[in-house]
């Protein structure tokens, strides 16, 4: 008896979970970044299906047929969850086709477990933990990563209760599933698991149930400020905004702040500085870390640190790059002359910002003829 009510109780907590799961892909597709919107909406349907696949599991409630589509669609979940991790904190609007190996890898394991057993059924389970297992590392990385650098309130109060949670969460079931498959799991183990899941849903629902706007990129156009690039985290100015508030509606002290600071970018040009944090900067601003996190995301509309100081660089950049007098100059040299550490960082950065190489702006600035021959 006791174990039936332990299990009746896991499935009713694998519904309650189910159930806020849709209601989080609903509240997804309030999200005002696209990318954002439909990353999130995918990872939580599907995580719903492994809600239910988990309650499938238990109560074989439903018939095989859709047994098969509810874990082939809950087996994608870890790879959508890596892509909003993408979106979110990394604020892709778009992505390259590659990325989508992730998800769908997952979906032809998920397809491939549903086969009778045989004697690629190691191989196959162990290419699926193994590759859940990096998606959640790598989702992991990104977001323990990028939080010094994240200038969005709710993205930073977000990280610890959700993301490393679900991460944690998704490490814990490979770990599960590494122990049934060299032996027998323990007969607390569903319990357990529903339990974890019911705290990942939880700390979700917190966090995404309201699709907050600063969070996800919704703003208005940033005020205009003579010789201060205002763009996006991408470095476009219509796409990853955080929220803007009109300078005239800061105080006198804030004021005064911007001022400082507007003076230590152009002015001194502090962001030619190799490895220029937030900390030093707001050292050299005399303000707090926390007033400067404000300053840069509420009024000048960056969602994260490095993509304000290279808006700087990247401007500096595209000016001496078209330059007729600089057309000696090589492309690495302006480089590191303006504070990236290496080409790569800094290619990757301007190609961001304009859509092109550094080499193919210079050509065109200077109306070179292209390298390559018409005829070939």
């Amino acid at each position: 008896m006791p174990g039936d009510a332990t299990g009746d109780f896991s499935e009713l907590v694998l519904g309650l979970c189910a159930g806020a799961l849709l209601a989080m892909a609903a509240a997804m597709l309030r999200a005002p970044r696209p990318a954002a919107r439909w990353t999130g909406f995918a990872f939580f349907l599907s995580s719903a299906f492994f809600a239910i696949k988990l309650w499938c599991d238990s109560t074989h409630a439903f018939p095989p047929e859709a047994r098969i589509v509810i874990g082939v669609v809950a087996m994608t979940s870890v790879g959508w969850f890596w892509l909003m991790v993408m979106a979110l904190f990394c604020d892709k609007d778009e992505f390259a086709p590659a990325m989508f190996a992730a998800p769908a890898g997952l979906f032809v394991f998920g397809l491939l477990h549903q086969v009778p057993r045989g004697p690629l059924d190691p191989l196959i389970w162990t290419g699926s933990t193994l590759l859940q297992a990096g998606l959640a590392i790598a989702a992991l990385v990104v977001v323990v990563r990028s939080w010094k650098d994240d200038l969005v309130e709710p993205r930073r109060q977000i990280r610890g209760p959700f993301m490393i949670a679900v991460s944690l969460y998704i490490l814990s079931l490979n770990g599960f599933d590494i122990w049934d498959m060299i032996g027998e799991t323990p007969s607390w183990y569903p319990m357990l698991n529903a339990t974890l899941l019911a705290i990942c849903v939880l700390a979700g629902a917190f966090a995404f149930l309201e699709a907050r706007g600063a969070m996800f990129g919704e703003s208005a156009e940033p005020p205009p400020l003579p010789q201060m690039p205002a763009r996006a985290a991408n470095g476009h100015a219509s796409n990853g905004k955080a929220s803007v508030h009109p300078i005239a509606a800061l105080d006198r002290t804030a004021k005064a702040d911007l001022e400082r600071l507007q003076a230590l970018m152009t002015t001194q040009q502090v962001w030619r500085e190799e490895g220029l944090t937030i900390a030093s900067l707001a050292l050299k601003a005399g303000m707090p870390e926390a007033q400067l996190r404000r300053l840069v995301s509420d009024c000048l509309g960056y969602r994260n640190f490095p993509s304000y100081v290279n808006a700087h660089r990247i401007s500096a950049a595209k000016s001496r790059l078209s330059d007729p007098n600089e057309a000696r100059v090589t492309v690495s040299t302006i480089a590191y002359d303006i504070g990236f550490a290496s080409l790569g960082p800094f290619n990757r950065a301007f190609k961001e910002e304009t859509g092109v190489s550094p080499s193919e702006w210079r050509r065109k600035s200077l109306n070179e003829p292209s390298p390559i021959s018409e005829s070939a």
